[in-house]
């Protein structure tokens, strides 16, 4: 199918485009978006896939179809079971979809998050995935994709993002940070990086009609 008849996620704009990349929302029962995402995304779930060797090294001799099946559910079986919405970037100047960053954004009730002993937490966007090619980054792009996110949020009334991050990946902090999102169980002492392992973080987000200062938004009349 012709890629402007890509059903898209209700996002409040289809894509948005900045210096040759649009950020929309992927379909994930679209076989393109499907595949351009498998291209980027290592397994995460095992799979026997078209190719793979097993006992012996007997090589794994596949239907198309079936290999196509058993290709996403090794890369997006998790975002599919999750129902995660995937948001990508795209080079908006290439032939063929190419997708250049991404990131899950998959929605959780009200309750405890990835710690038994953490805290209890609001109904919440948990962000996970985020990546962007490394030929594109330090661009912005990474950025966009967080904005995109809770845009999203706002679309699904829910007020709160959530997200780990291993405590020595600076630049990924430095990002999240520098977005908002704080430490949900920060140590009562210093704690080394390489001894806490991963982070919880999150974000409050203002309600619709309120400004992040708190005040509330004037509509005109």
């Amino acid at each position: 199918a012709a890629r402007s008849a890509i059903a898209l996620c209700s996002l409040a704009a289809a894509g948005r485009g900045h210096l040759g990349v649009v950020i929309r929302a992927a379909n994930l029962t679209d076989p393109g978006d499907c595949e351009a995402l498998c291209c980027v995304r290592k397994p995460v779930e095992f799979v026997v896939e078209q190719g793979s060797k097993g006992f012996l090294g007997q090589v794994a001799v596949l239907e198309p179809e079936v290999a196509r099946r058993r290709r996403v559910q090794a890369r997006l079986g998790s975002a599919i079971r999750d129902k995660a919405r995937v948001l990508i970037a795209a080079d908006a100047g290439a032939a063929e979809l190419a997708v250049i960053g991404t990131v899950d954004c998959v929605a959780l009730p009200a309750g405890k998050g990835r710690r038994a002993m953490g805290p209890e937490l609001p109904q919440r966007l948990l962000i996970r995935n985020l990546w962007v090619a490394a030929a594109f980054r330090r661009q912005g792009i990474g950025r966009r994709l967080m904005d995109a996110a809770e845009e999203l949020a706002a679309e699904m009334h829910i007020e709160f993002l959530s997200l780990d991050v291993l405590a020595d990946n600076e630049p990924a902090r430095r990002l999240y940070e520098g977005l908002g999102f704080t430490d949900l169980e920060p140590p009562p002492v210093p704690v080394p990086n390489w001894l806490r392992g991963a982070l919880s973080l999150g974000k409050a987000l203002a309600p619709p009609g309120v400004t992040a200062e708190g005040s509330t938004e004037m509509r005109p009349m």
